[in-house]
């Protein structure tokens, strides 16, 4: 038969002679793109595989989470693609106002340049211009690291087509009743300058301090001490509340008190949102600045005043403040604190920790604020994103987090989606001079409707602009061209699975999910995979402050991407939701590529050279090693198969990390060294290897596409080539089992030379029974660097008969062994000999020691013979 040196041009026999991925991998990546290899285009004739990229921000830079969560991402669109699948990760970048806002304050502050004097227009026209230079560089990171999204569908959620979307979106909401403005409670960043969601705000514990003031009847006949850790709250306070079962107080509902520092009076009532166990059971009601007494103002009907402004200072607007007015927050609270004490109010001050709001965003304490702002009304879209979850249309793995969206989903709230920001998609609104809002798509389109229906031309735009997740829960369609009825959204929504974090089910999944139904009236992907967290060995969020952050460029430098993919991947398991980073598993994965180098470069190096691609050679030519090694790539296939259809992501590296480096590595490509097995081993090497490479490819594309490039194959990559069909692999499970009974003597055997303290390269006499037959008997041998010696049938069974073998040292190094236990042992008698005749060691010892004494030299007389006995079988001298 030719060799593939000289039939199969495209097998390169060229490799270096260590694998270095800094030289492989950029080229390759190159090349993927450059050739168009992670583009596709709809093709209704093949099943879809869509994974919409979670969108970075762009300020964002990539780091060990987008490892754990991205990966497998790449993972599964190479797998379907290779599985002929429609497969295409659509990726895109989010505009991230808050944090994007942020950083452009942070650097025209550098140039002495305030935002305001810039000027709103002025300020987007930088924001443009700053994402468009900075913006890619998580895009170019994500390159480093393999990951393959179809980059000439890239999306920005500020591009105009997204930005016409979220438009639609908005006036279709508004004109349908669900989306609507109002003065409601708030989550103010006075930092930030703007409204935050809920799942934007970090509760932090801190220590703090606990204060008892004192509220008087204007009579003075009686009083009522509450406790607070916000006293300079206590000048919006519209009540006192108690709860209802609180016997103590049960006299004093429906009553009056003053607040004590304007002796303004407010009723006592009662409510059951009161924790009687709290401080005194009475607590301050202050409805414009605190979520749970907002809720209590609403059900009794109570005045809202504001005291605060959006600087977070005292305001007199709504009420009477008296001396404080102006003063910043805290130092309001410590003039309130003051004039307390000196009042003789302050009851009681006590060290008291708590959770404190605090923006995630600025690092800023929250202030709960009574604003005018715009909001969606939820529930009408909770409930059919409820159903979907309830009869099976959505589903979360692993299952639990499923508990988790259903719970938000049924305790939802409206959603403030206004911010005072000018960097996002500015609110589609307009005012009249007389204050009529017009809600429309284009200012054209307001021009008109305010003519027609106020007859004015004169307009005035909302400044604010939306929640960046407002354009984040259109995704999944926005980014397919709708509302046009362009072919991928026809095509590919749904998308067949999102995969993300669990900290964003509020935030992200369930407002994709609701917007969906809404508006293309299906769920958006059917299955969410929660991708672990990442953490340090020692359970730590990882964080410059501890000095525990791993930058995953850094681990790329030093291992290759391949490495860092494996290494982060091994670490998952489908249940468990934390990764404790091990770097080592880094390390690991760049030996196992060596590992795949070095097999490579050894199979093409076989004198006999490598047939034509996936050539097997005839059944009845297969020797034992071969059937076994076939059965286990069938096996392996139908298994990683499996895995990744699960999202095992963690088992399923470890499975081809098993079958590559154990089982083909440690195992098959030793036993093509015996003589027996070299006719067959270059076609049936070849064959395995490649399918090897291309079960192992989504894990690790680059050195598996170096690899396949260089064996006998069939077309231009790996990327495009076929997911091993199981089918095409010969299966003989009785060979199988007959390699595994080898297998498990030869680690019996090693074990044994182990104890006889044999050096690696030492022969061993095997004394093998005549039934084990011959083929099986030459790899034990070459397994175990030993010389056959046949002995009598046993066992009815191969497996009792590998059982009887039998390994014998050295003769030499036998007679060197006993001796030296002969002269340990001989030393050990006379001490004990010695020691017995001793008289005073008799008479002064206890008799249980003395008794154990002669046990312990009966035991070395005893082993002494024995071994003297078997130095004299030798036919050396004792």
């Amino acid at each position: 038969m030719p060799t593939a040196r000289m039939t199969t041009p495209n097998v390169s026999n060229d490799l270096a002679k260590t694998y270095d991925p800094a030289a492989v991998e950029g080229r390759l990546y190159a090349h993927w793109e450059a050739s168009g290899f992670f583009h596709e285009e709809p093709d209704p004739a093949r099943p879809p595989f869509i994974i919409a990229m979670p969108p970075p921000n762009v300020t964002g830079r990539a780091h060990l989470g987008h490892g754990s969560t991205y990966t497998p991402m790449d993972v599964l669109t190479r797998y379907h693609r290779m599985l002929g699948d429609n497969a295409d990760w659509l990726p895109g970048l989010d505009h991230a106002a808050i944090a994007t806002e942020a950083v452009l304050v942070r650097e025209l502050a550098k140039e002495g340049i305030a935002r305001d004097a810039l000027g709103r227009q002025g300020f987007i026209d930088r924001a443009w211009e700053w994402s468009r230079t900075y913006g890619g560089t998580i895009n170019e990171q994500f390159r480093t690291l393999g990951f393959g999204p179809d980059w000439q569908r890239e999306r920005f959620t500020m591009d105009e087509g997204l930005s016409a979307a979220v438009r639609k979106v908005f006036v279709e909401l508004y004109r349908e009743g669900l989306i609507y403005r109002g003065k409601r409670l708030i989550n103010w960043d006075p930092k930030g300058k703007t409204t935050v969601s809920d799942a934007e705000v970090d509760h932090v514990e801190r220590d703090a301090h606990l204060w008892h003031v004192r509220y008087p009847a204007k009579d003075g006949s009686f009083s009522i001490t509450v406790a607070t850790t916000r006293p300079e709250t206590m000048l919006g306070d519209t009540a006192i509340a108690v709860h209802p079962d609180d016997e103590r107080y049960a006299t004093l509902i429906g009553k009056h008190v003053c607040m004590p520092l304007t002796m303004r009076e407010i009723p006592v009532i009662a409510d059951s949102a009161v924790e009687s166990g709290f401080g005194t059971g009475a607590v301050k009601v202050t409805p414009a600045h605190d979520p749970t007494d907002y809720e209590i103002g609403q059900r009794h009907d109570l005045p809202m005043p504001s005291i605060m402004d959006f600087d977070a200072r005292i305001s007199g607007a709504e009420i009477d403040v008296g001396a404080y007015g102006g003063l910043e927050r805290y130092e309001a609270r410590a003039r309130i604190i003051s004039d307390l004490r000196a009042s003789g109010h302050l009851v009681k001050e006590e060290p008291y920790r708590h959770a404190v709001a605090i923006s995630e965003r600025s690092g800023e304490v929250i202030e709960p604020l009574l604003s005018l702002q715009w909001f969606v009304k939820m529930k009408p879209l909770a409930e059919p994103a409820l159903q979907a979850y309830r009869d099976g249309r959505l589903r979360f793995v692993p299952e639990r987090y499923g508990r988790t969206y259903e719970t938000w989903l049924e305790n939802i709230r409206d959603w403030n989606i206004s911010r005072q920001l000018w960097w996002g998609h500015q609110l589609p609104v307009w005012y009249t001079p007389a204050g009529d809002v017009i809600v429309a798509e284009t200012e054209e389109e307001a021009r008109e409707t305010a003519k027609r229906r106020f007859d004015t031309l004169e307009l005035t735009r909302d400044p604010d602009t939306l929640d960046t997740w407002f354009s984040s829960g259109l995704w999944p369609f926005s980014i397919l061209g709708w509302p046009e009825k362009t072919p991928e959204l026809a095509c590919w929504y749904p998308s067949q699975v999102l995969i993300t974090g669990w900290e964003i089910i509020f935030l992200w999944v369930a407002r994709m999910v609701m917007l969906g139904l809404h508006f293309v009236g299906q769920v958006p992907f059917p299955t969410v995979f929660i991708s672990p967290l990442v953490f340090d060995a020692q359970g730590r969020k990882m964080s410059k402050s501890l000095g525990n952050a791993i930058d995953p460029m850094d681990l790329v430098g030093r291992f290759g991407a391949d490495a860092f993919r494996m290494g982060i991947l091994r670490q998952m398991r489908l249940e468990g939701q934390e990764i404790r980073f091990q770097e080592s598993r880094c390390e690991e994965a760049r030996n196992f590529n060596n590992k795949i180098w070095n097999a490579t470069r050894y199979l093409l190096a076989l004198p006999e050279g490598l047939p034509r691609a996936m050539t097997l050679p005839k059944p009845s030519e297969l020797t034992l090693a071969d059937r076994w090694i076939l059965t286990r790539l069938h096996d392996t296939i139908e298994e990683m198969s499996r895995l990744f259809d699960a999202f095992d992501f963690g088992n399923a590296a470890e499975t081809i990390w098993r079958f590559v480096w154990y089982e083909f590595c440690d195992w098959y490509l030793e036993a093509t060294k015996a003589e027996p097995n070299r006719a067959t081993r270059a076609a049936v090497m070849s064959f395995v290897w490649n399918n090897a490479m291309r079960l192992l490819h989504p894990i690790a594309p680059f050195i598996t596409e170096e690899v396949w490039l260089a064996l006998p194959h069939d077309g231009a990559t790996i990327m495009t080539a076929t997911w091993p069909d199981p089918f095409e692999v010969p299966v003989e499970r009785a060979a199988a089992d007959a390699f595994a009974a080898l297998q498990r003597t030869v680690e019996r055997v090693r074990n044994l030379r182990s104890e006889m303290g044999l050096a690696p390269k030492q022969p061993l006499t095997l004394l093998v029974p005549g039934n084990v037959p011959n083929d099986l008997a030459a790899l034990l041998a070459l397994f175990t660097v030993g010389t056959l010696e046949r002995t009598a049938e046993t066992g009815a069974s191969l497996e009792e008969a590998l059982g009887a073998v039998e390994g014998r040292a050295p003769l030499e190094l036998l007679v060197e062994r006993y001796r030296k236990e002969a002269i340990r042992l001989r030393a050990e008698v006379e001490r004990g000999e010695r020691k017995l005749g001793n008289e005073q060691f008799i008479a002064k010892a206890a008799p249980d020691v003395v008794t154990k004494e002669r046990e312990k030299l009966d035991g070395y007389r005893i082993e002494l013979q024995k071994v003297e006995a078997a130095l004299a079988a030798t036919g050396e001298r004792v």
